[in-house]
């Protein structure tokens, strides 16, 4: 009797293996939306520069999060990271609660790349930058002191890797004067951080091994943190950042090349975002949403912002970089993007609509049932013989 007990305990583990993978898989693929807190930018500079012809003016800098306590999990991100723009049309405001999700720093989407044959490759080779350049002058903020232009001029570096247009043949080039994107002063006058910026691009050779080498990385995995819709229906600009390894769903377990929807990072104490405001941290609105002519710590005038739905760069149609009211350019983004003036790095809320994992209880409560089921067939299987 004790056998055909043992083998009938046997008979519904195994059947309700599948079930309990399935259920792993289906959890572990989807990371929830994350709410974090944007603080300051500090350090932060004024920096001027022209987008296909079109000048604007915004602030560069180190961006400061806060993941609240209301948030149960932070995906691997310290409550108190770091992170530079990787949107730089994209207005965002201080003292703002935004939303983001993870999306893989590969994805052609970040770099306004066509997700053709050629689209995944280019995608590649810009991160691959990304990650060298992270790997020779990336140094943690909240860990040490950093020198503010050095800490400016990565985001101003990580802005022209990003934002800079794929040419029909070869690479982009990595010159901060010359192309799409590029900084607004004669170069004979361009502050120190536009020229510390040239010095880092000039040294990239492509190499991301340097990466793994940065003691201030160790343990940690480059992330895009995507903005999506938040609760005031505005979309925050996407943010780089750096993250502990394993710290989520996506990917977890590895290095960010596996997180393949897109990404953002977060880091435990460092990181940054690209696009919109340097370094993390500062004070005022890094990347947008405050008034070009109101620098310093003084009250800003927020501008509103209304979305614009209308097709990006990659064509797909969907929520555009938000548009102010005011004439004057924000420190994010120029003034009002166009549809042909939409810079590579995203399309805010496309993945809005993301599939909500189901509750926990239900998936247990699946298997439960598969497990009881099994075990009482498996009972009268073997007592019937």
């Amino acid at each position: 009797m004790a056998r055909t007990y043992t083998r009938a305990r046997l008979v519904a583990l195994v059947a309700a293996l599948p079930l309990a993978l399935l259920a792993n898989s289906r959890a572990s693929g989807q990371e929830p939306a994350l709410e974090v807190f944007y603080t300051k930018l500090e350090p932060k500079e004024q920096f001027k520069y022209k987008w296909k012809g079109k000048e604007a003016v915004c602030s560069a800098g180190v961006f400061r999060w806060e993941v609240p306590q209301t948030e149960f999990g932070t995906n691997g991100l310290d409550r108190n990271f770091t992170g530079y723009c990787a949107e730089v049309l994209v207005p965002i405001t201080a003292d703002k609660m935004y939303r983001f999700r993870m999306n893989s720093i590969y994805a052609p989407s970040n770099y306004g790349l066509p997700d053709d044959e050629k689209g995944p490759a280019a995608a590649e080779r810009r991160a691959r930058y990304i990650q060298e350049l992270f790997g020779r002058y990336y140094r943690d903020p909240i860990t040490k002191s950093v020198n503010p232009d050095e800490a400016v001029a990565f985001q101003v570096a990580l802005w022209e890797l990003i934002q800079e247009t794929e040419p029909a043949e070869g690479e982009p080039k990595r010159d901060l004067f010359a192309g799409d994107f590029q900084a607004n002063y004669p170069k004979a006058d361009a502050p120190a951080f536009v020229l510390k910026a040239q010095d880092y691009l000039d040294a990239l050779t492509g190499n991301d091994a340097l990466y793994y080498e940065n003691p201030d990385l160790r343990g940690r995995e480059l992330v895009r943190l995507m903005g999506i819709e938040n609760a005031d229906k505005v979309v925050a600009q996407s943010q780089f950042a750096l993250r502990f390894v394993g710290g989520g769903g996506v990917g977890a377990g590895t290095i960010s090349r596996a997180l393949t929807a897109g990404s953002a990072f977060g880091t435990a104490g460092g990181g940054a975002p690209v696009g919109g405001g340097g370094f993390a941290g500062g004070s005022g609105g890094g990347g947008g949403g405050v008034i070009a002519g109101n620098p310093g710590n003084s009250t800003p005038n927020f501008p509103t912002t209304t979305p614009n739905t209308t097709t990006p760069v990659n064509g797909t149609p969907s929520s555009n970089p938000p548009t102010t009211s005011t004439s004057t350019p924000p420190v994010g983004g120029p003034d009002n993007p166009g549809d042909d003036d939409n810079p590579p790095g995203g399309t805010p809320g496309q993945f809005s609509n993301n599939p909500v994992p189901a509750p926990a209880g239900l998936l247990l409560g699946a298997i439960a049932l598969g497990t009881i089921g099994s075990w009482r067939l498996g009972v009268r299987l073997l007592t019937s013989k």
